[in-house]
């Protein structure tokens, strides 16, 4: 039977800072947005660090992944592109490398693209102006946002 991914939460960051966060189900209590942001970075530094893998990084526990892919962006303050990196939370399955290879992967790197397409050389430290990309998000992710229990009400 094939893994059915149920995407938990997803965003973009860039400098440290989370400039889109979509939470389609709670994976944990309330937790201050700097200090979340902070987290993601200091767990996309260590796994920069702790393994060699710089396209694909992921982080597993016991419940959830937490998936990494990394871009080039300018922002209109700076000429020299920077890191930012766009970031999925799911559900852990097993056999989880293949599946990263064919199917989370090509989804952060979509979301990469589109970010980058619509955001590359403006002032990217106005967050207000990212509110939208929410709507690319559910385009890209389609029902892997969904449970299977909201896939199986929403048939009938």
């Amino acid at each position: 039977m094939a893994a059915i991914m149920v995407i938990r939460e997803a965003g973009v960051l860039f400098r440290g800072n989370n400039l889109i966060n979509v939470k389609y189900h709670d994976t944990s209590e309330r937790i201050d947005r700097d200090i979340r942001s902070a987290l993601f970075t200091a767990i996309i530094d260590f796994v920069e660090s702790a393994f060699s893998s710089n396209t694909m990084k992921y982080l597993g526990g016991e419940k959830y992944i937490i998936a990494f892919a990394e871009d080039n962006i300018s922002s209109l303050d700076t000429k020299i592109p920077e890191s930012f990196y766009t970031y999925i939370i799911i559900d852990k399955q097993k056999k989880m490398e293949k599946y990263f290879i064919k199917v989370i992967h090509p989804l952060l790197k979509k979301v990469a693209s589109k970010f980058k397409s619509t955001y590359n050389g403006k002032y990217l430290s106005e967050i207000s102006q990212f509110l939208n990309f929410r709507v690319e998000l559910d385009k890209i992710f389609g029902c892997s946002t969904k449970t299977i229990d909201q896939k199986f009400k929403s048939t009938f």
